[in-house]
C-alpha cells in the first residue's frame, strides 16, 4: 500500500496523470488529500504583499548597481586610455635597428702634395679594425649628410632676384 501512495505522491508532484493509480487514490484518504492539493492550491489567490519600504529597498538597490556599474566604466575607460597612451608612447619612442657602421670608410678629396691616409698601401697609425674609428667616421661622413639634404639648384632658383638685390648693397 505504501508504494502504491508514494507512485501517487511522486505523479502529483511532478504533475503527471495519476493513469493506474487513480482508482486507489479515490478509495485512500491519505491519496485523495495528496490529489487534490493542486486545485485547493490553484483556488487560492492571494495578491502578494511586498510590506513596509518595498520601494524603498528598490531605490537604494538600483542606485547601488548604478554606482558600481558607474565605477567600473569609469575604470575600464582609464585602463583602455593609459593602454592606449603607452601604445603611442612606445610607437614614438621606438627607435627603429642601430645604425651601421661604415665597412669601409668614405675617402676624401686629396690634393696631390699630400698622402692619401686612406690608401691600404700606407703606413697607418690606427688600427685596422677599430670600431670607434669606425663609428667616428660613419658620423664624419659629409657625403651621407649631403644625400639627405635638399636640392640646391631647386632652391637657387626663386633666389636669384634676391642675389641680383644683396650684390648691389655694401654691407
Amino acid at each position: 500500500m505504501s508504494t502504491t501512495c508514494d507512485t501517487v505522491a511522486e505523479r502529483v508532484a511532478l504533475g503527471e496523470p495519476l493513469g493506474d493509480a487513480a482508482e486507489h487514490a479515490e478509495s485512500c484518504p491519505r491519496c485523495r488529500r495528496i490529489a487534490a492539493l493542486p486545485a485547493e492550491l490553484g483556488v487560492t489567490r492571494r495578491e502578494a504583499d511586498p510590506g513596509l519600504g518595498f520601494s524603498a529597498r528598490m531605490t537604494a538597490g538600483a542606485q547601488q548597481r548604478i554606482t558600481v556599474r558607474r565605477r567600473r566604466r569609469i575604470a575600464s575607460g582609464l585602463a583602455v586610455a593609459v593602454a592606449t597612451t603607452m601604445l603611442g608612447v612606445f610607437a614614438v619612442a621606438h627607435h627603429g635597428s642601430a645604425p651601421k657602421l661604415a665597412q669601409e670608410p668614405p675617402r676624401p678629396a686629396v690634393q696631390q702634395h699630400q698622402k692619401d691616409p686612406w690608401n691600404a698601401d700606407e703606413e697607418r697609425d690606427e688600427p685596422a679594425g677599430d670600431d670607434d674609428v669606425r663609428a667616428l667616421v660613419q658620423l664624419a661622413n659629409t657625403e651621407h649628410a649631403m644625400k639627405t639634404s635638399a636640392d640646391w639648384a631647386s632652391l637657387k632658383k626663386p633666389l636669384t632676384p634676391y642675389r641680383a638685390l644683396l650684390e648691389g648693397v655694401d654691407p
